[in-house]
């Protein structure tokens, strides 16, 4: 979340001259039109901020930008028909009757500008916005998204979303990363980010010739404008305001070795074994569920994995790291001496169901229920939940099926009128429905396993594995591009996908390289 520190109040503005129309120093400006309230600010010299509302301002809060984010002054006139706001980096140009915006840099080229027509648009409880396209225009970013490395002449949406064995054309995918970096054939940039968690969509070129347009089915006009030289002064700005990856343990650097099936503690042993009897120069093993008990995270099926501290005690003799998966779904086990649930249950910090009641789901354990990552009450109680496993020693966890999945429904996701509780600093305490916070449940749960690990483990780098993700979420986790199949064609796809990624904040990111499924995934 994010709360602007003023440097100076508007409504105490500066005057730079007298008389009527005369340029102020301010800190942001406002706009009123047919209903719709439009504010301009701009964070630092090079960036811009654009919120818009009906009937007035949207709430000034986000989950992807940083907390110390201030507002800089601006001159401004808006004497006659276009307002403009200048500073020594850029100037803002305001259509006041239609509410158009155009960013030009000091020396007058049109950085980003509003499309001919109606620029903004607010329907059906949510909202498009279309900015002119120029011919030698190319767009990167997105994260992840599948396709080619430039986005222009696509259309995408962002709606984290569970989809094994994806195709070379599926989309959405895993993440919700709104965030687009533009290049001219000159080299000229921006970078637009459009801060909202709603199911959301970038139409780039797919629907007009000479327009780009992006929206949201809800939430909050609120979008910011990087200008700079080049694309790595707009990455610059990107990571600025969401924030940049951590140091990564250094042994996360290596090759890392996972599959889905390691059944006993004996077969573990053997692949760490193998790999030294081969000389591989791997770092890393990774477990998925199945040395859970009854697929139930924070457990561990002692049968067939009779000493896991020995485990790691052992592949670390062999330097080689475990990463154990820790899936946010905990198993609905009332009553069964089950901890995660009996605790979680009694603070009541799991997600209800419009009625209130909890919500119940099926995943891997079965029936199971869902922490309210949104509280930081939840959070803290998941950190803890990873104390018995810090302390012998596992070095990294993977959060995985926090889209979230929910299996046996036509969604592949929990219902859309859930409730979940905000309580965080910056926002009004209030219930959200999972629309508005399902984009960002997977990265709530990873800032919740790696601020638990480093309280765990102040003296040591968290590494945390995740699959879902909003902007910003390079803050807690590197990521994966998710289930793909073993094809010549996935192979190739991973390349922009992972360059992407970068783009997006993302520094540390892979793909399972040889493949998760067959190249012909089953027909679900």
């Amino acid at each position: 979340m994010k709360t602007l520190l003023m440097t100076a109040c508007a409504a105490a503005a500066l005057l730079l001259a007298s008389g009527a129309g005369a340029a102020q120093l301010v800190d942001h400006y406002t706009l009123d039109r047919d209903g719709v309230r439009m504010e301009i600010s701009a964070p630092r010299g090079d960036i811009i901020r654009v919120r818009a509302g009906k009937g007035g301002l949207p709430e000034d809060a986000s989950w992807a930008v940083k907390t110390d984010i201030t507002r800089t002054l601006f001159e401004v006139s808006d004497a006659g028909p276009v307002a403009e706001i200048s500073n020594d980096r850029l100037t803002v140009k305001i259509d006041k009757a239609t509410l158009a915006v155009t960013v030009l840099d000091k020396s007058g080229r049109v950085v980003l500008a509003d499309a001919p027509g109606k620029a903004l648009v607010f329907e059906n409880g949510g909202f498009r916005v279309r900015k002119a396209m120029p011919e030698d225009e190319h767009y990167f970013g997105l994260g992840d998204k599948t396709g080619p490395l430039d986005r222009r002449g696509g259309a995408f949406t962002n709606w984290n979303s569970d989809t094994f064995g994806y195709g070379v054309a599926t989309d959405p995918i895993y993440k919700s990363i709104p965030f687009v970096l533009g290049v001219d054939e000159s080299g000229h940039s921006f970078g637009l980010f459009m801060d909202n968690t709603w199911r959301s969509v970038f139409d780039m070129g797919k629907s007009e010739r000479d327009a780009f347009s992006f929206g949201a089915e809800g939430g909050p006009v609120d979008y910011y404008i990087m200008t700079g030289d080049g694309p790595k002064d707009i990455v610059e700005d990107y990571a600025w305001l969401t924030g940049k990856a951590p140091l990564t343990p250094q042994w996360a650097l290596g090759f890392q070795q996972s599959h889905w099936g390691y059944m006993t503690q004996g077969e573990v042993q053997g692949i760490a074994d193998r790999l030294r009897a081969d000389h591989l120069p791997a770092d890393v093993v990774y477990m998925d569920i199945d040395y859970q008990d009854r697929n139930r995270p924070f457990t561990v099926n002692t049968k067939a994995f009779p000493d896991l501290a020995g485990l790691v005690s052992r592949l670390k003799s062999q330097n080689l790291h475990l990463v154990l998966i820790t899936d946010l779904h905990v198993a609905y086990a009332p009553n069964q001496g089950y901890a995660p649930y009996d605790s979680g249950a009694a603070q009541n910090l799991f997600v209800r169901k419009a009625d209130g009641t909890t919500f119940v789901g099926p995943v891997w354990p079965g029936d199971a229920v869902f922490p309210d990552f949104s509280r930081p009450k939840a959070r803290e109680w998941w950190g803890q939940q990873y104390k018995t496993f810090v302390g012998m020693g596992i070095s990294g966890f993977w959060n995985d099926m926090n889209e979230p999945s929910v299996f046996n429904t036509r969604s592949k996701t929990m219902p859309l009128d859930n409730l979940h509780r905000i309580e965080e600093p910056g926002f009004a305490p209030r219930d959200a429905t999972h629309a508005e916070m399902h984009n960002v449940f997977g990265m709530l749960n990873t800032q919740a396993t790696y601020e638990g690990v480093r309280k765990l483990a102040p003296d040591t780098r968290p590494f945390v594995l995740t699959r879902a993700t909003y902007a910003g979420g390079q803050r807690y986790a590197a990521t994966w591009t998710g289930d793909n199949t073993s094809s010549w064609a996935h192979l190739r796809l991973s390349t922009s996908q992972l360059v992407n990624l970068g783009l997006s904040g993302f520094a540390y990111a892979g793909d399972d390289i040889g493949g998760f499924a067959g190249e012909h995934p089953p027909i679900c």
